[in-house]
């Protein structure tokens, strides 16, 4: 027997290995297995059996690691779409998709000896020598190359490991294991015949009203020493065995609970009884929820999901981000069996997710609920899919496999003949267009409920607030005002700002040194709070210095407003409110955001300030005013999709207002008062945003009139880039002309990011409609790099061009 394997590695090529006749029975599609791999052995996951295969000298699998599989061959298919598709190898996918834990792996582990004589070594064994010295317990190989800096250190160890000044050891990676727990249970057929102590009768009673029950529990309920137990043991009357953990995570949340029953209106009834014809045909059936803020969406999302699970199938309902999950939750819990209810994205520890993963292949879990990783869970019966706010770029990975999950929900219920429903306030214009030329089904919730009024926007032109002062406010006087207004009623303040930090760079006024991250193109970030200088992109940080170190002189100049500047200017103005800021600086310890969250609801806050992550879905009823600081961030990106995800953050982040009793208002503050972006938000009316949009797509011939596929190259070395990437573009033009012309080659050219993490960066698009002669354009550029340190990323679809 043979079975072909997928490996962690960059390749597309699968493996084949040979299987011991005594594992033939547990040989199965979606396992691991450990196998042998040039001199080392690796992990694969078996991807396809053969009985009979010509090659010769085939190497046999080592171990399986799995006692369960992890995927079906259905989930497979989809798994092997994606990786085809987002030109991304297999074996490296699933890694990726399935939360297995660390690989198990050969690796060599170096620990320094003790030198009795002094030996003479060359300058470079000693360089080394000494840095392995400061890891006493030892050091990994690979970490002695990425901590130390040395290349060749594989020779260079082996040679001091001859001359005995070093221990090397191979040793394996730890895998995730299994949690076991012990259960108590009576034999009640050895109780007559035994003489008991009072303690013993009373345990005894004990578990005879509980039944079986963990050891832990016993011993903590019932008030009784381990000591009793253990001679009930030796007596035959308790048993004590171990069965498997499953670790979950917490359905504890207690923010957005809704006592009150909801009642739907009409037009949600209508809505919902179309969804439930469509969930009653068994096909594939994609639908555009198009529903304003505060309309109502969620509860017709879990009263389909009620209706699924009445039908005994099941769902996957996403969200974009971590931080909407704990609302979700609160709604979900009580609604639904928690136990059929798994809870799926990064913020939750792997090995919580491994064990929910195994419970949804066991056909245990009837409803998942996560970020995009969620898509992936191996759900049976699949009848619905859910994507919650639709638009949001959260939903497209940006790294590795860059695929997006709004559109392979799409193609998941596609191939389950599901129902999946996207929904949203703001709908990217693709999936609108899409329903537009009738690819989805359209349903529309105009108005909120209860009949509550959108909030009224006011657009604020910052260049009179210039005129007016000499300089730009932070705070337009309309704003402060609006403010003051609003606390004085005792009702809650939303302030959006995109850019976290004090400053958005700094300079020294004397010789014009720029503060600048040494790994990445980009400016670092003043961080008053904490004392430091930190660079967004690689985390890089120094101390925050009062001279300047081009020039040592003190007058050091800062320019652009984060959120730390605005929290001390509000502070400034309102010393008396509660501030709060939500961003990813005060959110990075886990429970943070919740928490923050939890006092907003609480009203502990009265103004909140924060990023994109307070833009999306939260539904607080006594925050009346928001404040949007600089509407222009995100309209001067270099993208085409610049005014579509500016015309949504500012809806979004509007729609966050006059969700209870009182009304709302929103002041935008912008350069650019008459962009159609801005206008048509102000006017909450997305069709006639779409409909100017869309005709500048159409002119340009950008998506969703064409298809683009972005092929990302860096170095850390620019020169080399800069030669192979002029020598792509060449190959690109000629490959195209090709074939026909299909494509439309831009570039290449330097990233609006020229550089991250010390590796310097150029793009090419290739453009077109046809996305399969785009595909093979794109591969055929990637198998032709020459130079191997020249990295190439194919990005299909991207949405982010920086």
């Amino acid at each position: 027997m043979f079975v072909e394997i997928a490996l962690n590695i960059p390749s597309d090529k699968i493996f084949t290995y040979e299987v011991s006749a005594d594992l033939h029975d547990e040989i199965e599609i979606g396992k691991r297995v450990f196998v042998p791999f040039g001199n080392k052995k690796r992990t694969g996951f078996i991807v396809g059996t053969n009985q009979s295969c010509d090659l010769k000298n085939i190497k046999s699998i080592t171990e399986i690691l799995d006692d369960e599989h992890l995927f079906s061959e259905s989930d497979l298919d989809f798994y092997q779409w994606i990786a085809n598709y987002f030109m991304y190898p297999l074996g490296k996918t699933l890694v990726e998709l399935i939360p297995s834990g660390s690989e198990k792996k050969d690796f060599l582990w170096i620990t320094p000896l003790f030198r009795t004589t002094e030996i003479n070594l060359p300058h470079a064994q000693e360089k080394m020598l000494s840095f392995i010295q400061r890891y006493p317990q030892g050091i990994a190989l690979n970490n002695i190359t990425k901590i130390g800096g040395f290349k060749n250190a594989l020779s260079t160890v082996r040679k001091l490991n001859l001359a005995g000044t070093l221990q090397i050891e191979k040793k394996q990676t730890k895998q995730l294991s299994l949690q076991s727990e012990t259960f108590v249970t009576l034999d009640e057929s050895k109780i007559s015949d035994t003489k008991l102590t009072d303690k013993q009768k009373k345990l005894i009673e004990y578990i005879q009203n509980t039944g079986e029950i963990s050891l832990n529990n016993l011993i903590y309920k019932s008030n009784i020493s381990g000591s009793v137990i253990k001679r009930l043991q030796g007596k035959g009357i308790i048993n004590l065995t171990d069965k498997e953990k499953t670790r979950t995570a917490s359905f504890d949340s207690k923010i957005g609970k809704n006592k009150n029953k909801i009642v739907l209106n009409k037009r949600q009834e209508q809505i919902l009884k179309e969804i439930y014809s469509y969930l009653g045909k068994n096909v594939f059936s994609p639908i555009l929820l198009h529903g304003v803020t505060g309309s109502g969406k969620t509860e017709i999302y879990l009263k389909a999901i009620e209706k699924v699970f009445k039908n005994n199938g099941s769902a996957i309902y996403l969200v974009p981000e971590i931080a909407l999950t704990p609302q979700l939750i609160s709604r979900i819990s009580g609604r639904f069996d928690e136990q059929q209810i798994a809870v799926l994205h990064s913020g939750i520890a792997e090995s919580v997710r491994y064990d929910q993963w195994r419970q949804i292949i066991r056909g245990r879990i009837s409803l998942v609920i996560g970020t995009r990783s969620a898509l992936f869970a191996p759900l049976q019966n699949l009848k619905l899919i859910i994507v919650d706010e639709e638009h949001d770029t959260s939903y497209k990975q940006d790294e590795r496999l860059c695929y997006n999950a709004r559109d392979m929900a799409i193609l998941k219920a596609k191939m389950s003949n599901a129902v999946v429903i996207t929904g949203s306030a703001t709908p990217s214009v693709h999936t609108y267009f899409n329903a537009q030329t009738k690819k989805y089904q359209y349903l529309e919730l105009p108005e909120r409920v209860d009949e509550k009024p959108m909030p009224l926007v006011e657009i604020i032109n910052m260049k009179a607030q210039k005129e007016k002062s000499g300089k730009v406010p932070i705070l337009s006087d309309t704003l402060i005002e609006a403010i003051k207004e609003t606390l004085g009623k005792k009702e809650q303040v939303l302030l959006f700002l995109n850019k976290r930090g004090f400053d958005t760079f700094l300079v020294c006024a004397d010789c014009g040194y720029n503060f600048r991250c040494p790994n990445c193109a980009v400016s670092l970030k003043n961080h008053i709070v904490e004392g430091l200088v930190k660079c967004h992109y690689c985390d890089y940080s120094i101390k925050s210095l009062p001279i300047c170190p081009s020039c040592k002189n003190s007058r050091i100049l800062s320019y652009g407003i984060g959120t730390q500047k605005l929290e001390k200017e509000i502070e400034n103005i309102f010393p008396s409110a509660r501030i709060q800021r939500m961003d990813s600086d005060t959110t990075s310890k886990k429970g943070t955001q919740e928490k923050i969250l939890q006092a907003l609801e609480e009203r502990k806050i009265d103004i909140l300030i924060g990023t994109q992550m307070i833009t999306k879905g939260h539904d607080f009823p006594f925050i009346t005013l928001v404040g949007v600081i600089s509407a222009d961030t995100s309209l001067n990106m270099p993208d085409f999709r610049a005014a579509e995800k500016t015309f949504q953050l500012i809806t979004q982040v509007a729609g966050r207002g006059g969700r209870g009793d009182a009304p709302g208002k929103v002041i935008i503050q912008t350069f650019n008062p008459q962009h159609y972006a801005l206008k048509h938000a102000q006017d909450h009316d997305y069709k006639a945003f779409y409909e100017e949009e869309i005709e500048s797509r159409k002119a340009l011939r950008y998506p969703p009139f064409s298809r683009i596929i972005n092929l990302r190259l860096s170095s850390i070395k620019k020169d080399f880039l800069i030669e192979e990437a002029n020598r792509l573009g060449k190959l690109a033009k000629k490959l195209n002309a090709q074939r026909g012309n299909a494509a439309e080659i831009i570039g290449p050219a330097e990233s609006p990011l020229t550089k991250i993490r010390g590796r310097f960066r150029y793009q090419m698009l290739v453009k077109g409609k046809d996305i399969n002669a785009l595909h093979q354009i794109a591969r055929e550029i990637i198998s032709k790099n020459k130079k191997s340190q020249v990295k190439i990323t194919a990005d299909v679809d991207p949405e982010n061009f920086m």
